[in-house]
């Protein structure tokens, strides 16, 4: 790059992976003129709820939050939205309202389950995986050379519709909690066995496709930490086989976070029901050897090569 830009790069390389660089950009004019292949938006964590506020949680004003986003999706011309779960905080009439902008955008939506999506009454709470319009709350779709693989990270959990995963929920929660791992909180989840085996299916499709990979959750699997995956060890296993893995994308913890691990990019986008006024919300750029991941409100902005 020709030292006449003027240009101020602040570079973290991981230690787990040096040869991979995540880059915070700090200006618009950070990258070379050149055009993405296609570029979507990003949303975590909304929690809207017609109800009074919380601490730092404005559950009320996220409709407002989420009118400002779509509208600067529509201004960038995102190919679609992935929204990472937890789009109410509870109470399943919620839904309608939040689903309703979006489809009022015009813009295609694909759609994470988080565990406040579950967090209503129990009459209601299989319906909810209508909301990704399949009957398991997992699925992947093709775009431009590139899978999406959206994960159901919530068939385990104390809040599972189903009681298996109840059952395995409380085993894995007991287990985690004697082992003294950070993760052992009943807001967490896991995904089961038969997602685990679907999901090797998707990676091992891609690859004869060669396609590179997204995978979406609401949950994070890595850096260890206090909202992770019940079996985040287990998912990584899975992972680390591959290596057309571009990125993780998750929500669930509000103050963000990043990673590196076997050269994936494990990315936390902040909260949008966070703070009254200021919100959060990103799109990402897709280059041919980079992500530009252009966050807004409390989300930053970021350079994650590939």
């Amino acid at each position: 790059m020709k030292a006449a830009l003027g240009i101020l790069l602040t570079l973290l390389v991981t230690a787990t992976a040096p040869e991979k660089k995540m880059v915070e950009v700090n200006k618009p004019d950070m990258i070379p003129n050149q055009e993405p292949i296609f570029s979507f938006g990003i949303l975590a964590d909304v929690q809207y709820c017609d109800c009074e506020s919380f601490n730092t949680r404005f559950y009320r004003n996220s409709l407002t939050k989420l009118g400002e986003a779509l509208r600067s999706f529509s201004d960038q011309k995102v190919d679609f939205i992935i929204n990472l779960g937890d789009l109410i905080d509870r109470e399943y009439e919620s839904f309608e309202k939040v689903l309703q902008m979006i489809s009022a955008s015009g813009i295609p939506a694909h759609h994470c389950l988080g565990n406040h999506d579950f967090s209503v009454h129990p009459r209601d709470s299989r319906k909810v995986v209508q909301v990704t319009g399949t009957k398991t709350g997992y699925y992947s779709f093709a775009y431009e050379g590139f899978r999406f693989i959206m994960l159901n990270g919530n068939e385990i959990a104390v809040y599972s519709p189903s009681h298996s995963g109840k059952k395995e929920a409380e085993r894995l929660l007991n287990e985690l909690s004697e082992a003294g791992e950070p993760n052992a909180y009943d807001w967490n989840g896991g995904i089961g066995a038969e997602q685990l085996v679907w999901l090797g299916k998707e990676l091992d499709r891609a690859v004869s496709n060669n396609e590179k990979v997204f995978l979406m959750c609401h949950f994070p699997v890595f850096p260890q930490g206090t909202h992770n995956l019940f079996n985040s060890s287990s998912v990584l296993t899975i992972l680390a086989k591959y290596d057309n893995i571009i990125s993780w994308f998750n929500g669930h913890n509000h103050d963000g976070g990043y990673g590196n691990y076997k050269m994936i990019h494990f990315v936390t986008f902040r909260g949008m029901v966070e703070s009254s006024a200021t919100n959060s919300f990103a799109v990402v750029d897709v280059y041919g050897n980079k992500l530009w991941i252009k966050g807004s409100g409390r989300e930053k902005s970021q350079i994650l090569a590939y």
